[in-house]
């Protein structure tokens, strides 16, 4: 099995990743958390066309990249691990830790250093949230992580199927967090425990900075509960609340190539009063 993981990661990535996608789009269909709006159309079509492009990036660099280093790391015996055998899910374990801390503490400096934001609003302008958001990132985001998780990667010296399955785990709960998906009350308040739900993660898509601006994690929210930036609205409220900024709300800003541009015409433009409705095309 891990010669199998080995030999084809980039392969089980992409799988993993459009079994995610394509589940999302099932559970939306059956069970929506809300109704999606009548430019959905047109909406999917940038928001897939912006994951297309990032998709070529993760694959070819970021996961392509972290599998290179896991593999060239046990090749040389590089890293804490190597010195030990945790075993696999030991291994998982502190991986989930590792990974996720570092995910957090960049989550949270996106939010506040002005040039990071500037990348980051591309995906947080989104002004609905189902699993076609997941990847509706500006591509240079991708760039500025990545010298953050080579290190971990070579300092820690994780096994390659290690790092293969963390990153399976990420994205499977990643796109189900951003998916429009109804839970229960009594189900969410169980599970975001553990992992970020929908209802986790929709409300830091909130278009409110104090919500905006909290529920950092990426797949396990250990780290908002640890550091105090975990937040939670009532259940009936997420029904209402705008998603998105208070800037870049108008159909337009949705396109490609404005998503593309964003980061350096950074132009925000409050909205006009407290409802945040759309402006027109």
């Amino acid at each position: 099995m891990e010669a199998l993981l080995q030999n084809n990661e980039d392969v089980v990535l992409f799988v993993g990743m459009v079994s995610a996608l394509v589940l999302a789009a099932i559970l939306e269909a059956l069970i929506p958390r809300q109704p999606e709006r009548a430019d959905i159309n047109r909406r999917w079509a940038n928001n897939i066309g912006l994951t297309a492009l990032n998709q070529v990036n993760i694959t070819f660099f970021s996961g392509a990249v972290a599998l290179v280093l896991a593999w060239w790391g046990g090749e040389e015996k590089i890293g804490l691990l190597r010195q030990v055998d945790l075993g696999l899910v030991p291994s998982l374990l502190l991986a989930i830790l590792v990974f996720e801390f570092v995910a957090y503490w960049f989550h949270r400096a996106l939010h506040t250093i002005p040039w990071l934001w500037r990348i980051h609003a591309v995906h947080h302008c989104d002004t609905e949230l189902d699993f076609t958001t997941t990847y509706r990132n500006h591509p240079l985001e991708l760039y500025v992580n990545a010298p953050l998780t080579i290190p971990v990667i070579l300092v820690f010296g994780f096994p390659i199927v290690t790092v293969l399955l963390y990153q399976l785990l990420k994205t499977s709960i990643s796109v189900l967090a951003h998916s429009n998906l109804r839970l229960s009350p009594a189900a969410d308040r169980i599970l975001r425990l553990v992992l970020v739900t929908p209802n986790f993660h929709r409300l830091h898509h909130c278009s409110e900075r104090r919500f905006t601006d909290s529920n950092y994690s990426a797949a396990f929210p250990v780290f908002d509960y640890l550091f105090g930036t975990a937040r939670n609205r009532p259940y009936a409220e997420h029904a209402t609340m705008a998603i998105g900024l208070d800037s870049f709300r108008a159909p337009r800003d949705g396109r490609l190539d404005r998503l593309l541009l964003m980061p350096f015409v950074w132009r925000p433009v409050p909205a006009r009063d407290a409802s945040i409705q759309p402006e027109a095309a």
